[in-house]
């Protein structure tokens, strides 16, 4: 349960979690399109500029989301700790531009910390560990979706650039059909659509290290996973209608960011 504005609220399921993670979910006040450009441009620009440009706008842009999961949070009265989760956010795709060794050895220092500040959190209503979970939960769904693009352009520049150019395709046609849609599937199914009409650009055009076929094979799977990540992206608020734009920005990377890492070095150690 949680309690928002007074007024006690059962937290959805993750099947209701899912759809409306899937239709709508957009904020259409302001500049809505102009931003998605501005953004698509500087990730883009970052990638170009090496894995270091990468990590320091996914940092920014996934401690701002760790903090305001956080702050969600605690105002449906639980208590994460907002800096811990804002750290960890910030701090993971810092430590990815150094290396992988470097990036687990953060994790287990924030899990650690995280620990730590729900234990001397005097307010606290919850188990320690249930706070301490909390406070991961806001910052490593995140942190590690900002850390693994970090990790992908650090193997391969073009393997970056792919994926942000399918994920970005996937968030515009999910928006400009999605958005107000009272259908759950039509937004996604653009979304698909536009990944898969990318694919074929990345295909014929061969970005390293794909050849025809591995294309569409790590095409299908971005395809198949962006919409995974705004569902889970939804169902890590403690309401779906809980306000986290930069989560919002970045949610169709959650999972198939880290899932595209483990692809990647498979097939590049093949």
């Amino acid at each position: 349960m949680s309690t928002i504005d007074g007024v006690s609220r059962a937290k959805p399921g993750f099947a209701r979690a899912l759809a409306l993670g899937l239709v709508g979910g957009y904020d259409l006040k302001g500049p809505r399109i102009r931003l998605g450009l501005l953004w698509f441009v500087v990730l883009l620009g970052a990638v170009a500029l090496g894995p270091v440009a990468v990590a320091l706008l996914m940092a920014l842009v996934c401690g701002a989301a760790a903090s305001q999961t956080a702050a969600a949070w605690r105002r449906a009265g639980r208590r994460p700790n907002q800096i811990a989760a804002g750290i960890a956010g910030l701090a993971m795709p810092l430590a990815a531009a150094i290396g992988t060794g470097a990036l687990g050895a953060l994790c287990v220092v924030l899990a650690l910390a995280a620990v730590a500040a729900a234990a001397s959190d005097q307010r606290r209503r919850f188990p320690v560990l249930s706070e301490a979970g909390l406070t991961l939960r806001c910052g490593y769904l995140v942190g590690l979706a900002g850390a693994s693009l970090v990790v992908i352009d650090r193997l391969e520049v073009w393997a970056a650039v792919s994926l942000v150019l399918l994920v970005c395709a996937y968030d515009v046609g999910d928006f400009i059909v999605g958005t107000e849609s009272t259908n759950l599937i039509e937004g996604p199914i653009a979304g698909i659509a536009a990944v898969i009409v990318m694919t074929f650009a990345v295909a014929v055009f061969a970005f390293p290290p794909f050849e025809m076929t591995s294309a569409w094979v790590f095409g299908l799977l971005a395809a198949a996973l962006c919409p995974l990540g705004q569902a889970l992206s939804t169902a890590v608020l403690p309401d779906p209608d809980s306000r986290a734009p930069s989560l919002r920005r970045i949610d169709s990377l959650v999972v198939v960011g880290p899932l595209w890492v483990c692809a990647l070095w498979m097939y590049l150690t093949s």
